[in-house]
């Protein structure tokens, strides 16, 4: 029942909230832009030729309703931003993901070790010398075989 809710609440408030937000931005452009067309065309005693004095001028004054315009974008960007949080943060999408996530993470973890298995014994097999010379190299061998046997002589015992 509170999911119903909640998404006609969203939906409610993304489709209100973000439609004014984007005319009112609209509207403070057009604003802007009447405002600095006329503040271009007007001329004041000491003005510089070629009415670049004129045009900063009028750039200096519209600056805050652009300003307000871009304010009201980024707040419909924010509306939109938080409608799409909040509907995929649902329980069920969120417990989805993570046993999707939790999957592919044993599954990694199996292949790992796998391969690190294969790639230890391949290492074994290559470094044991056969014993002999009628023995096939390869053979798995003791550590303490390649430090000398029993019938070796020790020094200094």
């Amino acid at each position: 029942m509170s999911r119903d809710i909640a998404s006609r609440v969203t939906r409610g408030v993304q489709a209100q909230h973000r439609g004014s937000l984007l005319t009112d931005a609209q509207t403070y452009d057009a604003l802007a832009d009447a405002i600095q067309a006329d503040l271009k065309a007007r001329r004041l005693d000491g003005d510089l030729p070629w009415g670049i004095s004129a045009a900063s001028r009028a750039r200096k004054r519209v600056k805050p309703l652009r300003d307000a315009a871009k304010a009201m974008r980024q707040a419909a960007k924010a509306i939109n931003g938080t409608v799409a949080a909040y509907e995929e943060t649902q329980p069920d999408v969120v417990l989805r993901r993570r046993e999707d996530k939790a999957l592919r993470k044993a599954q990694r973890k199996q292949q790992l070790g796998t391969a690190a298995h294969n790639s230890a014994q391949a290492t074994l097999q290559r470094l044991a010398p056969g014993d002999g010379d009628d023995a096939p190299a390869g053979a798995p061998k003791l550590l303490g075989d390649f430090f000398g046997g029993s019938d070796s002589q020790r020094r200094g015992a």
